[in-house]
């Protein structure tokens, strides 16, 4: 079986057989796969006997791309190029699992996975474990009855595999994820958050989020950032009815659900800029779509919503933050995102409650900022629930986003009329906490349409000091 090459990765090819000088390489896992399928390949990973950090190196000089060591014990290095572009290509060069390539291939994951390519011919793919077979029948089969065992974190990859993929797999392999996962304690922060985010990213989120509570990686993620054992788990929101907020969340994001069934989407003529502010990278290459799925996954685990003790005020965004950046090692960045998205949520939970004004969007936002745009968006996403986590206006989450894209300079972020230097000459007193109050509440008034020009906000200033002096 001949594997179909495009022009691209051809050159790659022969240029690591080139660099190789005389040891044999194999290219394997993924990079096959996807040239199978007629994707593009991105990940290509390299194995031989011995020199594989050599090899990394001299491919790095060569391409000019970024390198650094994944594995000393099994010499295994990473080449980037492109690094953060549209073109990025990720190179691993990797000894041996075993004695040879079969042995290799036989400690993989899956089936999918371990099939390999000798540069030195590039005639045939091989294939020892039937990958094609299965590939072809789009199902997924373990390597052997470890594989998974072997690093928990296969248990994340199969799910993104499965719903990338979409892919058949049979009982048995819902009972190895599951007691697989068991171990995921036992692996670093960075790498099960790498691992998770490239689930996310996977399109099909409703599939991604239905393959974690199958396998139990919902009850492992729980115990990992929230210290709560799964075993003492009560009926939370029914755990169908968080799959369903969790892809309606999708569909939101997707624009599939529309004003019909009671929850108003936003406001569509904003909705693609809105998208593109979804894509920015946050921290570390992560993007704001995928920390709000994540940040939703996590709100619907949180033991404030157990249901023998539901009280949201135990969820604390100070103390949900800290907790999500010591399971996952998250950024400073990130943690501030978690913070707000967390915070907006509850504080839309009590906005709902009566019918809020302007002063409370302007406030809304001067806690939460853009990111309060994903609070309202997890809080469309409960509106439909039978059995939502907290109670929400869909109306005022629609006018959160109408307020953010339409009332910037009104309501968000009116315009600055004064500074701390101007009104600590015009009121002859020093810098200190009553400036900085002073200057809130002229900005108050600017949004209740009270306060207009410099000279307005300086004789409110000067009434108000007057009168509290």
């Amino acid at each position: 079986m001949n594997l179909p090459l495009d022009s691209e990765s051809l050159q790659l090819l022969e240029l690591v057989r080139e660099l190789a000088s005389g040891t044999r390489v194999y290219l394997v896992g993924g990079a096959i796969r996807d040239l199978m399928l007629g994707r593009p390949a991105k990940d290509f990973d390299f194995v031989q006997s011995q020199g594989s950090i050599p090899l990394a190196k001299a491919v790095s000089r060569r391409l000019n791309g970024a390198i650094y060591t994944l594995d000393d014990v099994r010499h295994s290095a990473r080449v980037i190029l492109h690094p953060g572009e549209q073109d990025e290509k990720v190179l691993d060069f990797t000894s041996f699992m075993g004695e040879n390539l079969e042995e290799d291939l036989r400690q993989r994951d899956f089936t999918i996975n371990a099939m390999a390519l000798d540069l030195d011919t590039l005639a045939e793919v091989i294939d020892p474990l039937g990958g094609k077979a299965d590939l072809e029948a789009r199902q997924i089969r373990l390597c052997g009855p470890d594989s998974l065992t072997a690093d928990p974190l296969r248990v994340l990859r199969g799910i993104r595999l499965i719903s990338g993929y979409n892919l058949k797999y049979e009982t048995e392999i819902t009972a190895a994820m599951r007691v697989a996962i068991k171990k995921l304690g036992l692996v670093s922060g960075e790498r099960v958050r790498d691992e998770l985010f490239k689930c996310l990213a996977v399109s099909n989120f409703g599939s991604v989020a239905a393959l974690l509570s199958e396998f139990g990686v919902l009850d492992e993620l729980r115990l990992l950032t929230f210290g709560v054992d799964p075993a003492g788990l009560q009926n939370r929101q029914g755990e169908s009815e968080t799959l369903t907020s969790l892809t309606r969340l999708s569909n939101i994001l997707e624009g599939a659900q529309q004003v019909a069934h009671g929850v108003p989407e936003p406001d569509l003529k904003h909705w693609h800029t809105y998208q593109v502010m979804l894509d920015e990278p946050l921290q570390g290459g992560r993007k704001r779509r995928h920390l709000m799925l994540l940040g939703s996954i996590l709100i619907h685990i949180h033991p404030a919503f157990d249901a023998d003790k539901t009280n949201a005020a135990d969820l604390l965004p100070d103390e949900f933050s800290e907790q999500i950046a010591q399971a996952l090692l998250i950024g400073q960045k990130e943690k501030t995102y978690f913070k707000a998205v967390s915070g907006g949520f509850l504080r839309l939970a009590d906005l709902s409650g009566h019918q809020p004004g302007k002063l409370d969007y302007y406030r809304f936002f001067r806690a939460f900022g853009s990111y309060g745009l994903e609070s309202a968006l997890l809080a469309m996403a409960e509106v439909q629930s039978q059995e939502p986590l907290l109670q929400f206006n869909p109306e005022i989450c629609r006018e959160i986003f109408h307020t953010w894209f339409t009332e910037q300079a009104r309501t968000v972020n009116p315009p600055r009329l004064v500074d701390g230097d101007l009104l600590q000459r015009e009121l002859a007193m020093g810098p200190g906490v009553k400036i900085g109050t002073l200057l809130e509440e002229i900005r108050e008034q600017q949004v209740l349409g009270k306060i207009n020009t410099t000279a307005e906000a300086i004789a409110f200033a000067k009434e108000n000091f007057e009168r509290n002096a």
